[in-house]
């Protein structure tokens, strides 16, 4: 067995270790969940860079549709989201990619485990599809 400082032991159980540790587990229960939900629709690709300058990322994309999924976990924690700084970045990131022609479909845990997200980007996926045949 190795041992380890006082301090080490300290800081891997103080309550901001356990609390972040709690957070990257919903995190990752958050993307399983959003990763069956995706899974009936036709294939997608993650973290793509969509802007030709800045280095924006969208969760999930289906670039040759220019359809993007944000998806926005933690908004009851004063995570980034949230909080002022972050949420008006996210704004421009939106409202430039928009701008290049992007629908892009924002959903918060909720939406992913109700059912929203997952209808949202089938309507995309329909318009997308229904226009090209126009």
């Amino acid at each position: 067995m190795e041992s380890i400082s006082l301090e080490a032991y300290r800081k891997m159980t103080s309550p901001k270790a356990k609390s972040k540790a709690k957070a990257k587990e919903q995190a990752r229960k958050l993307a399983e969940l959003v990763e069956i939900n995706l899974s009936e629709l036709p294939e997608h690709e993650k973290e793509i860079m969509f802007h030709p300058e800045r280095r924006w990322r969208f969760d999930y994309a289906w670039p040759d549709i220019k359809i993007a999924l944000e998806v926005h976990g933690g908004v009851f924690t004063n995570g980034r989201h949230t909080r002022g700084k972050g949420f008006t970045e996210d704004k421009v990131k939106m409202n430039t990619a928009q701008l290049l022609g992007w629908i892009v479909i924002e959903a918060t845990t909720a939406h992913v485990k109700n059912g929203q997200m997952l209808t949202w980007i089938k309507e995309a996926i329909a318009l997308r599809v229904d226009n090209a045949s126009d």
